[in-house]
């Protein structure tokens, strides 16, 4: 999709166009240009969440097997804390 120069592209919004609507309503947006933005960051921070987990993950399994832990005392401990 080639997006014009000023930038402004338009979206069907399609059912959540109405849910847009009532957050600008509500006061919780002034625009519902401002409130897709809003979701798009959202979308963006969970997107650099999750591959930054699945990079954490990965490193843990590559890790291997920790040596000498004690499952045991682990969750006795977990259990008491707090």
């Amino acid at each position: 999709m080639e997006i014009p120069r000023d930038g402004r592209v338009a979206v069907d919004l399609g059912n959540a166009e109405a849910l847009g609507e009532r957050l600008v309503a509500e006061g919780r947006f002034a625009s519902l240009s401002e409130a897709c933005r809003a979701g798009l960051w959202r979308l963006s921070e969970d997107a650099r969440v999750l591959d930054r987990l699945v990079a954490l993950g990965k490193a843990g399994l590559a890790s291997g097997l920790a040596e000498g832990f004690d499952i045991d005392a682990f969750v006795a401990d977990a259990s008491t804390a707090g």
